[in-house]
């Protein structure tokens, strides 16, 4: 019964597993190779020449738009049309390799979060221990007598803690179906970045894929954070010897119960800071 009550309260003072946390450090490619590959073959074989076709249309209107800023200037006509190709051109050959752009922008975000896990680990000696693992001897020390309503205390928080490890499961999944399906549609931006009245569509997206990206950074600190306010919250070495581990529970069930409720608005919040980090709202 000692190592279940840990457990509980491990799992309330932690929020999530150590294993979705884990998640949270892999790349798109390391996370589902088998959606990540499916998401590249979609868009090599089926978006790409779809991309052609637009970019060809927007090479159309944009040797059409400078043929009529030339106005009857031969020399300058040549110029003008001279960088529109040229410009076309850089474009193009964009679009042929723009899985490789939105693979740089996944190395950036793992090299933020690689720092940021380097520095503050959720693993090993240096995370330090768990509130369950801080209470251990207090729970070993109460005997079944005192456990038996600890664990009834224990079960409601327990539960909501794991209504809220669902929902940052849902969070994390959705963000790596998001960045696939955007993945399979990565050489259409930039075929909308060769003109004017679309370049913002282009600029959007690799805004919104970044948000994505980075969105694993700011959940790590989210969890981090979260971790940190509970044990701060809570704070386990107020138990003193002699102390009743149920009426500490009893003291502390509000803030128990709380604390994954909290989760969820912490998550909430990293999804849009991630947002902002980029312009969103």
């Amino acid at each position: 019964m000692v190592d279940f009550i840990v457990g509980i309260l491990n799992s309330i003072g932690s929020g999530v597993g150590d294993d979705l946390v884990a998640d949270l450090l892999k790349t798109p490619a390391e996370y589902n190779a088998g959606m990540y590959q499916l998401s590249l073959t979609v868009a090599r074989s089926a978006v790409k020449p779809i991309a052609s076709t637009i970019l060809a249309i927007m090479c159309v209107l944009e040797l059409a738009r400078v043929s009529t800023r030339a106005d009857g200037d031969r020399e300058l006509g040549v110029k003008l049309v001279a960088m529109a190709m040229f410009k076309l051109t850089l474009v193009f050959t964009a679009a042929q390799h723009s899985e490789l752009m939105l693979q740089a922008i996944d190395e950036i975000g793992d090299s933020v979060l690689g720092g940021i896990h380097s520095a503050a680990p959720t693993t090993g000696a240096s995370s330090g221990l768990g509130l369950g693992d801080s209470m251990r001897d207090a729970i070993d020390s109460a005997g079944w007598m005192g456990q038996i309503p600890c664990l009834i205390l224990l079960l409601i928080p327990f539960l909501v803690s794991k209504g809220a490890t669902i929902v940052v499961t849902v969070v994390i999944l959705l963000r790596f179906v998001q960045i696939y399906m955007l993945t399979a549609f990565n050489p259409l931006p930039i075929a909308f970045i060769a003109q004017e009245e679309t370049r913002q569509w282009g600029i959007n997206y690799f805004k919104q894929y970044a948000s994505l990206v980075f969105q694993c950074a700011t959940l790590y600190l989210a969890i981090l954070m979260y971790r940190t306010l509970v044990g701060g919250t809570l704070n386990p070495s107020k138990f003193k010897d002699g102390d009743s581990l149920s009426g500490w529970v009893m003291d502390n069930f509000t803030g128990l119960l709380l604390a994954s409720v909290m989760l969820i608005g912490i998550v909430m919040a990293a999804n849009s800071v991630a947002k902002k980090l980029f312009g969103g709202e």
